[in-house]
This record gives C-alpha cells, sequence and structure tokens, in this order.
C-alpha cells in the first residue's frame, strides 16, 4: 500500500460519515502521530510504500474510527489552547467551547501582579487548570475531581506542560467545610440530561465517560447549586466564579444562582451562537 493508496482507502470507508476535508486531516494526523510522516508527504511522495506492519496499524486504526472511536482516543492526545493534552476514555475530549472559557478568565485576569487563588471544579484532563497556570504565572491553581483516573491524566499533562496545580480528589457534592479562601472559580461540571442522549453523537455516547457528561435526570443544576454553595462560604469578597452551562438550561441556573446570593450575571455565547459561559460577581 503506497501513501495516496491508503488515503484513498480512507476516503472510501469513512465518506458516510465524515466529510473529505476531514477524512484526510485524520489520515495525516494518524500519518504524523504513528509513524512520523509529515502531512507534505503525501503531495511530495505519494507513491511511497508502507512496510506491512504499517499497513497493520492503518488498517487497524480504520477500524476503529468505523467503530466510533474518537480520533483524540486513537492518538492518544489533543490540542487545547497552546497545549498538547493526553486524553483517555477515563476524561472528557477537551472542546473549543471550554478555550473560550479560558480565554474570558485570561481576559479579566491579564493585569494582576499578585497572587490570586483559583480552583478548577471537575478538572478532567486538566486542560482548564493548565491553561490558567500556564498562561497567567500568578493564578495559584487547585484541580479538583472525583476520578482518581481522570486526576492521574491531569498530573501527567500538568508535569508535560510544566505547570506547578495542587490535584485532589474530591466530589463536587461533598466539598470540604473547611474555609479556603478562593479568589477565582472555574467550572466546567457535568451538564448534560439524559433525556439529551437522542441528539448526541454515538462516538460521545459509546466512548467518554458518563460520570463527566450527565447529570441527575431529577436535579439537573446539582453541581452547579454545590459549587455556589462552597462559593458562599469560601469566594473573596471581590471573587469571581466562571461556569461553563448547558444553554437550555439558562433561565434556571440565573434562578439557581439569584436564589442563592445577589451576583451580577453576565453571559457569554460559544462560537455557536449559544449561551454557554457566565460570569458572576458579588454585589
Amino acid at each position: 500500500m503506497t501513501y495516496i493508496e491508503g488515503r484513498n482507502l480512507f476516503r472510501s470507508q469513512l465518506k458516510v460519515f465524515f466529510e473529505i476535508n476531514e477524512i484526510d486531516f485524520y489520515y495525516k494526523m494518524i500519518l504524523k502521530s504513528f509513524f512520523k510522516i509529515e502531512p507534505t508527504s503525501l503531495a511530495l511522495e505519494p507513491k511511497t510504500l508502507f512496510l506491512p506492519a504499517k499497513v497493520k496499524i492503518i488498517k487497524a486504526v480504520l477500524q476503529r474510527l468505523l467503530n466510533d472511536e474518537p480520533l483524540q482516543y486513537i492518538l492518544g492526545t489533543t490540542s487545547f489552547r497552546s497545549l498538547e493534552l493526553m486524553v483517555t476514555p477515563a476524561v472528557l475530549i477537551p472542546r473549543p467551547e471550554t478555550e473560550e472559557l479560558v480565554e474570558w478568565v485570561l481576559e479579566d485576569y491579564k493585569s494582576i501582579n499578585c497572587k490570586h487563588l483559583l480552583i478548577d471544579m471537575g478538572t478532567g484532563s486538566g486542560c482548564i487548570a493548565i491553561s490558567l497556570a500556564k498562561e497567567q504565572p500568578f493564578f495559584n491553581v487547585t484541580a479538583l475531581d472525583i476520578s482518581r483516573k481522570a486526576l492521574e491524566i491531569a498530573k501527567s499533562n500538568a508535569i508535560k506542560n510544566k505547570t506547578i496545580i495542587n490535584f485532589s480528589q474530591a466530589d463536587i457534592t461533598a466539598l470540604s467545610s473547611e474555609i479556603f479562601p478562593i479568589n477565582v472559580i472555574v467550572s466546567n461540571p457535568p451538564y448534560i440530561h439524559p433525556r439529551e442522549k437522542k441528539e448526541m453523537k454515538n462516538n460521545v455516547l459509546n466512548n467518554e465517560p458518563p460520570i463527566a457528561l450527565f447529570v441527575p435526570e431529577e436535579d439537573p443544576l446539582l453541581f452547579y447549586r454545590c459549587i455556589l454553595e462552597y462559593a458562599q462560604k469560601n469566594l473573596l469578597p471581590d471573587g469571581v466564579i466562571y461556569f461553563e452551562i448547558n444553554p437550555y438550561f439558562l433561565s434556571e441556573m440565573k434562578n439557581l444562582i439569584l436564589s442563592i446570593t445577589n451576583y451580577s450575571i453576565e453571559e457569554r455565547k460559544d462560537i455557536f451562537g449559544k449561551v454557554r459561559m457566565l460570569r458572576l460577581q458579588s454585589h
């Protein structure tokens, strides 16, 4: 099999599931990740032959894609802002919308010149915590997650990206009552209602950790309420909370927030035009 024959195989097998430009991107990423073959080689050396062992790997990867496995899990890595992050099925694959949440925090705190204590609730791969620690050195970052496996991934990512994060295994619904004064809380907690499953793609439903995706059917705002109650005791008077939210529950979120304390609420839309982020600050 030549380089170009491999690409054509991917196109013919995957065209039902993906656009051609997506398929070509996947193929180039696989060549680079597995074999250190640069994408330009496909154009410059299209008739170069793969060794039989490499053909076997290519066909195995193709089968995994046909089985709805996300490319990021196949490669074992993904990009997030300036970071290269390890990802496995123990953690969610970071989304572009979460990059926007990080950007909002960095915009607001670009001019600080003293240490600010920041806590990331439900860190997963560590994408939020590591980005903020790397791009704003005055953030002293603590990152929580209920999953031991997720924390192992996040710790590895922090080391890989040369950042210092305080990691702790904790359940958002049972946070410590110990007072821990905080300047900033950031959270992208589970927020998908089980009834939304019918709208989701199989590659998400069948591969990404349900504990990081779904909320209890009878209490969809559970994690936000627990974080807000924790913030009542621990957030400093000029502190700020940043949430990534489910747009379906925007009205309910606002009612919940104002029922707990008198925050000013600022909304921000994601790249798809949906209100995906909230910024809360006490008066």
